[in-house]
């Protein structure tokens, strides 16, 4: 038995800057969530929920008993299968909405590939536990002028950083270098769900919002600062660092970037 679109999405788009127009728009959009473990397969099922028409992702990993704790969209037969991570995700996810159409990748992101892994897509989501690869993602779609979400999470805090190539700062502005030394990670320091859950929802709404609304500069304007959301005791803190108005380090190398300047240069 199928349901009409306006009946599955109806509550999505009955929130009035979305509207029908909006929930056409997200079926027609085109994301990549590039790392499938704690935030990409919550980003992946708000996605898919949400209607975006093609979902590609890409996840060189397999299903591990450890995932099982914070990562949604695993069960226990994925684990005693081990599974490729981007094959367990698309075989839940196709069960949670045969209309979107899903393309799991299994790979290693590298300078070597990322044409390829990337072509097409509108939009890039970020679920990977490196700054290598955030580097990688960053200096492609500054290149390319293809937005992305920077997102991380380890032990009890998170934070989340919209990119608009052109618009805002990027991942360089904010981190010229990687950070020194080795840093903490999940395997390291331990996450609790419940941070990694609320850090993807947080960094997922600007991604459909973005396709559904008018223009993509709406990811902008819903990330106006860098806002670092710390889970904690006391619950979620909202840090806005002023980064505006911003220049791109990698756009216009000859100007003063990020929180090292608050004019252009």
């Amino acid at each position: 038995m199928t349901h009409p679109a306006e009946s599955r999405y109806s509550r999505q788009s009955r929130f009035a800057p979305l509207g029908l127009d909006g929930q056409e728009r997200i079926r027609t959009a085109s994301v990549a969530v590039v790392g499938c473990g704690a935030l990409g397969t919550v980003e992946a099922e708000i996605l898919v929920r949400a209607g975006v028409g093609r979902i590609r992702i890409i996840d060189r990993d397999f299903v591990e008993w450890s995932n099982l704790q914070r990562q949604f969209l695993f069960e226990e037969s994925d684990a005693a299968e081990s599974l490729p991570k981007a094959v367990a995700a698309v075989r839940r996810l196709a069960r949670v909405n045969s209309e979107v159409t899903l393309e799991p990748m299994v790979a290693d992101l590298t300078p070597a590939n990322i044409d390829d892994l990337l072509e097409g897509v509108g939009l890039i989501l970020d679920g990977t536990d490196n700054f290598e690869a955030r580097f990688l993602i960053n200096d492609y779609a500054v290149n390319a002028g293809i937005p992305w979400i920077y997102a991380a999470a380890v032990g009890s805090y998170g934070l989340k950083l919209a990119i608009v190539p052109g618009r805002t700062a990027c991942l360089r502005c904010v981190y010229p270098e990687p950070p020194p030394g080795s840093q903490p990670t999940c395997e390291t320091e331990g996450v609790l769900a419940p941070v990694t859950a609320a850090i993807a929802s947080l960094a997922a709404a600007p991604r459909f919002f973005s396709f559904g609304m008018r223009s993509i500069a709406s990811i902008a304007r819903l990330n106006r600062s860098v806002w670092l959301r710390i889970a904690s005791s006391s619950g979620v803190s909202m840090f806005p660092f002023s980064l505006y108005p911003l220049t791109c380090m990698l756009l216009f190398p000859g100007r003063l970037y990020a929180s090292r300047c608050t004019s252009q240069g």
